[in-house]
């Protein structure tokens, strides 16, 4: 498993109008997929539909985890079990 470099960690936030609080960070794929399971919903549906996890992952290599998130469609009511498998994959 690659870490990202120092100072690239996935920086996990509310959403700026939930005030954007800072509610964990990852190193690594495994850190991301325990974010996406532990943080509140509303963060995981910010990141998840802004596409912030595919350009991060891209940068560690997870090639194959970037093809699932690119071609998955996100329902807010089971966002967290397709980012996980789709990190998985």
């Amino acid at each position: 498993m690659v870490d990202a470099p120092i100072g690239k960690e996935f920086v996990f936030r509310m959403p700026p109008d939930r005030g954007g609080a800072v509610v964990g960070r990852a190193r690594n794929l495994n850190e991301l997929a325990n974010l996406v399971k532990t943080a509140p919903l509303e963060a995981v549906l910010f990141h998840a539909k802004g596409n912030h996890f595919a350009p991060w992952l891209e940068m560690l290599g997870e090639r194959t985890a970037v093809s699932s998130l690119r071609n998955m469609a996100l329902n807010d009511k089971t966002a967290r079990v397709a980012l996980l498998r789709a990190m998985r994959s």
